[in-house]
């Protein structure tokens, strides 16, 4: 009799949970941000059009990370080269994340274009987002300091005096979507009525991989990070934007040449290296 109850308390908990909806998101920026954060990229929010090779890095940009000024294209003063890589870290690929939003497609709207909602997704709709995978694309810093220093035209080398440039981005690998009506009961999606849903990009990849669900194998770019040159490191690029505070870059210095080193034979005056470790490491906002 007791083995009885218990079976049936555990199953009026799991019918119970399995009933309660999840909460669709409100803040597309938040979600974003708290998405691409912990890897140390900005979420991007600012339109931009998807470049030919897909690739971001390189754009030079200024202004501020609500509104950023886009100085010049991905391959006017760094040009897709055997000089100029762009690598890939996909040490991310096997994590997978998923988001619920209500009546739209929250942060895919921002920043690049990519699909968008058409005029049959209505508010009373929840459209679910699973992203899998992140990959990382950087250019290598020692080509970007090569190139600076023996291939680079001197007005890049003006601008660059002046504004920063996207050195990292992080995008998905694969995406899928699907949409709910009020309730959770799934909507069928075919060939004839996908456009009613979603309005896809030129040039987008996608399928229907159920009769439920479409994944998206083109990237999406989701965050960004900005290198600085300073005119005095003569094309290193020290300075990164891994953040922003009160809609400002926080310019972080990434390299570690200032820092006092502790050895067993230092003074006793010299800071430890626990010590040295909660130094502000040469942040500034500029």
């Amino acid at each position: 009799m007791k083995n009885l109850f218990i079976l049936c308390l555990f199953l009026l908990l799991v019918s119970a949970t399995s009933c309660v909806e999840e909460k669709p998101e409100t803040d597309p920026t938040k979600v974003l941000d708290s998405l691409v954060s912990p890897y140390g990229f900005i979420g991007f929010q600012n339109a931009m059009d998807r470049a030919d090779n897909g690739t971001h890095t390189g754009v030079l940009v200024g202004g501020r990370p609500s509104a950023l000024a886009y100085v010049s294209g991905h391959d006017t003063c760094f040009p897709v080269s055997d000089e100029l890589r762009r690598d890939q870290d996909r040490a991310n690929i096997s994590k997978s994340y998923r988001y619920s939003f209500q009546g739209n497609l929250g942060f895919l709207s921002l920043g690049l274009p990519i699909v968008s909602a058409a005029f049959g997704l209505s508010k009373s709709m929840t459209v679910e987002l699973e992203l899998d995978g992140l990959v990382i694309e950087y250019l290598d810093s020692i080509d970007v300091t090569d190139w600076y220093r023996e291939g680079m035209g001197s007005t890049c080398q003006e601008y660059l005096d002046e504004v920063g440039f996207l050195i990292q981005t992080i995008h998905t690998d694969t995406m899928r979507l699907s949409v709910k009506r009020t309730g959770g009961t799934n909507i069928g999606l075919n060939s004839d009525n996908v456009g009613d849903y979603f309005s896809f990009e030129a040039g987008v990849s996608y399928e229907l991989i159920d009769n439920y669900t479409i994944e998206i194998t083109t990237p999406h770019t989701l965050g960004y990070q900005i290198a600085l040159m300073k005119p005095e490191d003569n094309g290193k690029a020290l300075y990164r934007a891994l953040s922003t505070k009160d809609d400002r870059f926080v310019f972080e210095k990434i390299g570690f040449s200032d820092l006092p080193i502790s050895t067993p034979n230092s003074p006793s005056s010299q800071k430890s290296l626990k010590e040295i470790e909660s130094i502000d490491n040469g942040i500034f906002v500029d």
